[in-house]
Order: structure tokens, then sequence, then C-alpha cells
């Protein structure tokens, strides 16, 4: 007895059916940004401050602030102090103002950079004014002035390059982690499922020397797959190269740091990963080290038999239809009567 095509056909049809159903999406949770309270910004210290010398040509002047929310005042994009902080710098020889740029330094201490266009004199004084321009009344609690006025002479010397006291050192490592089922359109994702094994890379920066002396420094880590990410070109160019694109950080006062970068799902391939790294001053002064490429795979979590399968609706449909295609098969191979 031959067995028919048709019940086959139809049984095939049914499980790419119950595959389509289970992986059609949810209706997307609307996750507009919601307005944000404004603030108001006071200016607290200079860096380096009034009266310092032996600046280097250079050298750059950090202005750090304190922020206070206005109460019952809504923004829809959050204004920071760089888009109401103005910087002026004159020579007190000539009158005339410098021209520099204003550059936001995220790590320790925290604020806005000053830096000149060009070298400044040698054996100069300067005059500086960090001027807060704000609209808004200042609150109650609000503490600090919204002007720094200050004085600054240069030495004979520019800052020292930087320069490394080592090389990067990485180490990938399996974990054991919470997991959660993510629903497709939803703005949070806290549906613990469980627990899963994952892969991360502790990663030691190696210390630093030379630059701006105001500080820490800043290390720039890209993690992508099989080739290093390249600093001199356009990310949006490297999407045609690679498939993976993670950025990470590290921040040190000029030591060796040590990191944990936990490496994101959502990727159903194996891949080498590759490390890119920079370190940067609040200068926004930059020097690259040699890129890492562990010989070991980065696998997608869940990886079994060469496919990613999880728990939730996609991987329901998975087992649905490869279920259906075991029963096909057990009845294709069932001894004739």
């Amino acid at each position: 007895m031959r067995l028919k095509p048709l019940p086959f056909v139809v049984c095939l049809l049914q499980a790419a059916l119950l595959l389509a159903v289970s992986l059609r999406a949810s209706p997307a949770e609307a996750c507009s940004q919601p307005p944000v309270p404004r603030t108001y910004y006071t200016l607290a210290e200079s860096i380096p401050g009034d009266g310092a010398s032996n600046v280097p040509l250079d050298g750059v002047l950090l202005f750090t602030s304190r922020g206070w929310e206005l109460e019952g005042i809504f923004e829809d994009a959050h204004t920071g102090v760089h888009d109401v902080l103005t910087v002026t710098v004159t020579d007190l020889d000539t009158g005339e103002l410098v021209p520099g740029q204003l550059r936001s330094w995220w790590r320790t201490p925290s604020g806005e950079v000053w830096r000149p266009y060009a070298p400044l004199l040698p054996n100069r004084s300067y005059s500086f004014a960090a001027v807060l321009q704000q609209s808004d009344s200042r609150p109650e609690q609000a503490q600090g002035p919204t002007e720094l006025h200050g004085t600054f002479s240069t030495g004979e010397q520019l800052s020292p390059p930087l320069e490394f006291l080592g090389e990067l050192d990485v180490e990938l490592e399996s974990f054991e982690q919470d997991k959660y089922h993510c629903d497709p359109g939803m703005c949070s994702c806290d549906n613990k499922v469980g627990r899963e094994v994952a892969t991360r890379a502790r990663i030691r920066v190696p210390g630093v020397q030379g630059g701006s002396p105001i500080g820490s420094y800043d290390f720039d880590i890209w993690v992508t797959d099989n080739t290093p990410y390249r600093f001199d070109v356009p990310a949006q160019e490297q999407r045609r190269e690679h498939k993976v694109m993670n950025s990470w950080g590290a921040q040190s006062a000029g030591e060796p740091v040590e990191t944990l970068f936990v490496f994101h799902g959502g990727y159903d391939f194996s891949y080498k990963p590759c490390f890119a790294w920079r370190a940067v001053d609040p200068a926004g002064r930059t020097l690259e080290g040699a890129p890492i490429c562990p010989k070991e795979k980065v696998h997608p979590r869940g990886f079994a038999f060469g496919c990613s399968v999880t728990p939730g609706a996609e991987g329901t449909a998975f087992l649905v239809l490869l279920g259906a295609l075991l029963t096909v098969w057990r009845v294709r191979r069932r001894p004739m009567a």
C-alpha cells in the first residue's frame, strides 16, 4: 500500500499555518518618550581653577555643574547644560578672544570642556568667563552661581602625547543569568521565564598616561563579528561589513581597569568576536590600540543542533512544525500491512 501524497501535503500546510499564527507579531505597545522635567543649571567649579599657572599650551578648561528640576515644567526633549553654556577665553595682553570649542565629557569629573582650536601662546595670561544663559526663573532650592570668571597662565610645553602602558586583555567565559521572554513591540521586558547560559568577556584595559591632566580617561571599546571595528570609517558604512556592532566603555584614572561585557542575545548565528579599542582624554585626543580577536566563538543563546530554539511563540511554532514533520516521517516509515 502506497502512502497517498494528499495527507502529506495537508499536514505540511497545517504545520505552516500553525507556524504563521504563532509567529504573528503582537500589537505594538506605544513607546513614545514622555515629557521630561526641565532642568535649571548652576556652575560648580572650573578645572584648572582661577589663578592656575603653567597650563599646557593645548590645555583645556573643564566646567562642572549641578542640575535642579523645575517643578511643574516639562519639555519633550531634555535640555542639557551643553545647550545653555557659553565660554569665552580672552588674551589679556591683546584683549582678543581665543577661538575654541565646547564638548561634553561624561567621565569623572563630568562637565563641559573648552579647548582652543590652536595652541595658546607660551608664558601668557588669559581670562575666562563661563555663563549659563537660561530663560527660566531660578528655583529656590538652586545653589551655586550661573557665571564663573577667572584667569590662568600658560607654560612653555604642549600636553604630553597619550601612551599605553600595556595591551588589552580579553577572556571569554560562560555564566548563568536570568532569562526573559519579550513580546514583540513591548517597551519593557520583565517576564522572567528561568535561567540560561550566556557568554561574557572579561576585559582588562591597560594603564595610560599623557594627554589632558584633568581627571580620567575614557576607554571606547567596540565589539564586532569576525573583523575589527574601524574608528576611521563611518558606522553606517561598517554595517555592510558587520552583522554585530556593540559598543562598551570603561573609565580609568590612568591605572589598568577590568570590566565585563555581556554578549547580547538576538543573533541566530555563531561568530568570532573582535574587540577594537582606544583611549580618549577630556580634550578629545585619542589613541588606538591593536585589536583583539579571540579564537573562541560566541553562539546564540539556546543554541542546540545548529538551531537557536527558545521558549515562547517562536520556539513553540518551531516545535509544532518539527513535530508535524516527524509525524509524517513516522507514517512514511510505517510497515505496510
